[in-house]
């Protein structure tokens, strides 16, 4: 089985860095500001002046040549072993149509907490998952029609949650996802994602939990803010009230 690297960066930010992934085979979609912006090389790149995270996702996706991809991003490294860990994975469970793997931090020590243990998602367990971890059988999300959607992650109107959002549209595909307690990326030990000092992304997890569970979202939600609200600068009905605003902003999306 061949295996690519699918690589999410902006004004060429990954060349900048000068890393080059231990991938035979990497992609690189590069979203610039305005035509003509200096670039690297190395890969196969593809330029497009647009933005959102989950749009250079789909770019990566239907360029993709490879029997297996891995999602990456421009600031992430990997160990030498990382392609032949995801494609003995895939090869070990030939029923899976996505793994999802671990993130250790440059000090070698887990990026979260993570289970001991082999298993299939549910829709529970994906809420944990961030995108670097996922790597997928390309023709198995093609004939599912599977994209990321547009309107969630980096750069989009709610910038948070597409991997989550990706996920749970696999599992209602009839799609297998399975997770496998393996390192096979190297990510720095900050992440935006539970910065919720940020109200925006208080009110993207509101759009995002409506999303993906629709009518019975306030129950999510709700649990999420007693929580979570800790770890911002509000109160739990503040942090609430914040979902609700967001949850109603997607709903006015239509």
């Amino acid at each position: 089985m061949t295996l690519q690297l699918l690589i999410a960066t902006v004004n060429g930010q990954f060349f900048k860095r000068g890393y080059v992934p231990p991938f035979d085979n990497y992609l690189v979609i590069n979203q610039v500001d305005r035509p003509g912006q200096p670039t690297g090389g190395g890969g196969d790149v593809f330029h497009y002046q647009e933005t959102g995270l989950s749009r250079s996702r789909n770019r990566a996706l239907q360029h993709a040549t490879a029997d297996l991809c891995l999602i990456g991003d421009d600031d992430v490294s990997y160990p030498e072993s990382a392609a032949t860990i995801v494609a003995e994975a895939f090869r070990h469970n030939p029923s899976a149509d996505i793994i999802t793997f671990q993130i250790s931090t440059p000090d070698g020590v887990p990026f979260k907490r993570y289970g001991a243990r082999q298993h299939w998602h549910t829709s529970r367990s994906i809420m944990r998952v961030t995108s670097c971890e996922i790597a997928l059988r390309t023709r198995a999300i093609r004939s599912a029609g599977l994209r990321f959607d547009e309107q969630f992650g980096l750069g989009a109107d709610f910038p948070t949650g597409e991997e989550n959002i990706f996920l749970l549209d696999a599992l209602r595909r009839g799609m297998h996802i399975l997770y496998v307690p393996v390192p096979v990326v190297v990510h720095p030990a900050y992440s935006s994602g539970g910065d919720f000092l940020n109200h925006d992304l208080i009110r993207a997890k509101g759009a995002m939990f409506r999303r993906m569970f629709g009518a019975a979202s306030w129950v999510v939600a709700l649990a999420f803010a007693c929580k979570k609200y800790r770890l911002s600068n509000v109160g739990c009905r503040h942090f609430y009230r914040l979902m609700c605003q967001g949850s109603a902003a997607y709903e006015a999306t239509g």
